[in-house]
C-alpha cells in the first residue's frame, strides 16, 4: 500500500526532500498514475551539519511557514478504557502496603456487608475537551551520530526533537473515571483541571530521539527511543474547578447520613502536594517507556507503506492557451543515512496523463554516481543533486508534446527537432567566465532542415550538440537554458542525406554543414537565445527559500546544487 501525503503533512524531519522540486504548490487533485518508470537514486539530497543548525534552532518557524501553530494546541474530548482487569496481586511487589491495605478493606467491606463483593478494576478514563500553552524557549531537530554508534546501527539514522518550555499550561473541562468491572462505585474525577508545569529558573525539558531506515519493502521503519526529561525537577501545580465523587451514605434505622463531600475536598488539596509528586513521578515514567511505544504503534499505522508524493508539473515550454493536464510527477523515499551529514536518495518519476505509452531511455541516464564535494561541506547548507534522466524525462515528454517541436530564434529562423533534445555534462570552454548560478551543459539535438544544396537531399538531419549556459533567472523563479555555440566538431550527418552529387565530396560536404552551423551560432552570445521555458530550481524546502551557492554539472552526469537558506542559512 502507498501512503500520499499532501504538501502541507509530510513527515517534517526525514522527508524534508519529499517537498524539494515543487513545480506548483496546488495540490494535486488526481494523482493515480497507471503506469509509473520509476528513476533510481534520481534526486539525492544532503543536508550538512551546518545546514541541520537551522533546524536545530528554528524547527518552530518551519512548522510554521506549514500551518503548525505549536504555542497553542486543541484536543477533542476522549475516552481510554484498559485492555485488562487490574489484578492488586501484580502490585504487590511494587507496593506491598498498599495492597495489604486495600486486601483488608475489601475483605472487611466483603465480611459486614451483606451482598457485597468488588471484581477485579478495569477502569475507564474520559477527559473532556482540552487544550494547551506553552512558552517556548527552544525547539529544535538535531541528529545524534554517537547514539547511532552506541546502538551499534550501521544504516538509517537517529535524530533527535528537543524541547524547552519555560511553562506549559494544559487545561480541561473534565477528567473522570470508573470501574466498568464495579459499576455501583460511581465516577470520580475533576471538572475545569488546570496542570501547569516548568518555569523561568527550571524550564520544562524534554529530548526524544527516534531511529529511522528504510526496510526491504519501501518502507520507513521508525523506532521512538527513550525520552529524557527532567519532570523530577521542574514546578508543577494542579488547579481545578469542582471534585467529582461518589454519592456515599451510612443509614441507621432508616436514617442516612450522607459524606461531607467538603471535608473530602478539604482533605484532597491538603494532600495535594503528596499527590503532585504521584503524577510527577509517574508523567516521567510514562515520557521515558509508555510515550515511545506508543508513538512505535502509531508509526506501524502511518508508515504502513512506501512514502510518496505525487503532484502537477507545468510541462516546460507549455503554451498559455494549452488546455492538456500538467505532467503527474512524484517523488519516494529510497534511503536514509546519516554519515557526517544527512543524506537522503529519492526515486523519483515523470508521466504524461495523455501519453501513458512513453518510456524512458535507459541511455538518457547517469553514467555514475554522484559527485558532491566540489564545496566543503561546511560552506553549504544543502546540497541537491539531479540525476540527468530525470531532466531528460521531462524534455521527452515535452517533446512528445511537440512543445519542443521547434525553438524559435530572435532572428526569426527557427531549429525544427527531430528528436528529444539530451542534456549531458560538458566541459567549461577555455576563457569563459561563469557566476556561481550558472553551470555549463551540452545539449544534444537532431534538428531538419532544408539546405538547397546540389550536393545534399532536399530535407536532411542533422546531429550535434549545442552547447548552452544553465543559469538562474533574473526572478529566481527557476532556471533556464541560454544557447552559447554550436559544437561542430560533434556534427552528424548520415550519408542518406547526401546527394549523388555530393557523394563524391563528403568531407567537403560535412564541412559545408559545419560552416552553416558556425554562422547560426555566431550571434547567440550577443542575442541571448533561450530555450523556452524553465525548471523549477531551486526548491523550496518546508516553505524555507534557498539560494544558489554554487551549480555545476558533474562529468557523470548530474545536475549538483550547492543551496543555503536564503538570507537566515544557518552559520
Amino acid at each position: 500500500m502507498v501512503r500520499r501525503f499532501h504538501t502541507s503533512k509530510l513527515l517534517m524531519p526525514l522527508l524534508l526532500s519529499l517537498q524539494g522540486l515543487t513545480a506548483h504548490a496546488a495540490s494535486d487533485s488526481n494523482p493515480q498514475i497507471a503506469n509509473k518508470h520509476l528513476l533510481g537514486n534520481a534526486v539525492q539530497v544532503q543536508v550538512t551539519s551546518r545546514g541541520m543548525k537551522y533546524f536545530d534552532t528554528r524547527l518552530s518557524d518551519i512548522l510554521g511557514n506549514l500551518g503548525v501553530k505549536l504555542d497553542e494546541g486543541y484536543f477533542p474530548a476522549m475516552k481510554y478504557t484498559f485492555e485488562k482487569d487490574i489484578n492488586p496481586d501484580d502490585f504487590i511487589n511494587s507496593n506491598p502496603e498498599a495492597v495489604k491495605m486495600y486486601k483488608q478493606v475489601r475483605d472487611l467491606l466483603t465480611q459486614w456487608l451483606v451482598g457485597f463483593s468488588m471484581n477485579n478494576h478495569r477502569p475507564t478514563i474520559e477527559i473532556g475537551e482540552s487544550g494547551y500553552v506553552a512558552q517556548f524557549s527552544r525547539f529544535g531537530l538535531v541528529t545524534d551520530e554517537n547514539l547511532m554508534r552506541a546502538l551499534g546501527k550501521v544504516d538509517g539514522a537517529v535524530l533527535a526533537i528537543e524541547l524547552e518550555v519555560k511553562q506549559l499550561t494544559v487545561s480541561t473541562s473534565s477528567v473522570v473515571a470508573w470501574d466498568l468491572n464495579n459499576e455501583f462505585l460511581g465516577k470520580a474525577g475533576f471538572e475545569n483541571v488546570t496542570l501547569a508545569a516548568g518555569d523561568q529558573r527550571t524550564p520544562l525539558k524534554l529530548r526524544l530521539p527516534f531511529y529511522i531506515r528504510m526496510n526491504a519493502y519501501g518502507g520507513l521503519d521508525f523506532e521512538a527511543l527513550e525520552i529524557d526529561n527532567n519532570l523530577d525537577q521542574v514546578s508543577m501545580s494542579l488547579k481545578y474547578g469542582k471534585l467529582i465523587v461518589p454519592t456515599f451514605a451510612v443509614e441507621i434505622n432508616g436514617k442516612k447520613f450522607y459524606l461531607n463531600n467538603k471535608e473530602v475536598d478539604k482533605l484532597f488539596n491538603a494532600q495535594a502536594p503528596v499527590i503532585l509528586e504521584q503524577i510527577r513521578k509517574n508523567l516521567g515514567e510514562f515520557a521515558r517507556k509508555q510515550l515511545p511505544q506508543m508513538l512505535n504503534e502509531k508509526a506501524k499505522e502511518f508508515l504502513g507503506g512506501s512514502l510518496e508524493q505525487v503532484q502537477d508539473m507545468a510541462p516546460p515550454g507549455k503554451e498559455e492557451n494549452d488546455r492538456r493536464p500538467d505532467f503527474k510527477w512524484g517523488l519516494k523515499l529510497q534511503n536514509i543515512n546519516l554519515k557526517k551529514s544527512l543524506n537522503i536518495a529519492l526515486t523519483a518519476y515523470v508521466e504524461d496523463p495523455v501519453n501513458g505509452q512513453s518510456n524512458p531511455v535507459k541511455s538518457h541516464g547517469s553514467r555514475g554516481p554522484v559527485t558532491m564535494g566540489l564545496v566543503p561541506q561546511e560552506n553549504f547548507d544543502i546540497g541537491l543533486s539531479l540525476d540527468r534522466a530525470l531532466i531528460n524525462r521531462i524534455l521527452q515528454l515535452s517533446y512528445e508534446r511537440r512543445n519542443f517541436e521547434q525553438i524559435k530564434q530572435s532572428d526569426g529562423s527557427v531549429l525544427k527537432l527531430k528528436a528529444p533534445p539530451l542534456i549531458d555534462y560538458v566541459k567549461t570552454p577555455a576563457g569563459a567566465v561563469l557566476k556561481p548560478t550558472e553551470t555549463f551543459v551540452k545539449m544534444r539535438v537532431s534538428v531538419e532542415n532544408r539546405p538547397g544544396s546540389m550536393f545534399l537531399k532536399d530535407v536532411i538531419v542533422v546531429d550535434f550538440d549545442i552547447i548552452a549556459k544553465l543559469r538562474q533567472l533574473s526572478d529566481k523563479s527557476g532556471m533556464q537554458l541560454a544557447l552559447v555555440s554550436i559544437d561542430t566538431d560533434s556534427m552528424y550527418l548520415d550519408d542518406k542525406y547526401i546527394s549523388f552529387a555530393g557523394s563524391f565530396f563528403k568531407g567537403k560536404v560535412r564541412e559545408g554543414v559545419k560552416d552553416e552551423l558556425r554562422k547560426k551560432s555566431a550571434g547567440w552570445a550577443k542575442s541571448d537565445e533561450v530555450i523556452p521555458g524553465s525548471l523549477p530550481l531551486p526548491p523550496e524546502i518546508l516553505g524555507i527559500k534557498l539560494d544558489i551557492n554554487r551549480v555545476a554539472m558533474d562529468p557523470n552526469g548530474h545536475l549538483v546544487m550547492y543551496l543555503d537558506y536564503a538570507k537566515t542559512g544557518a552559520k
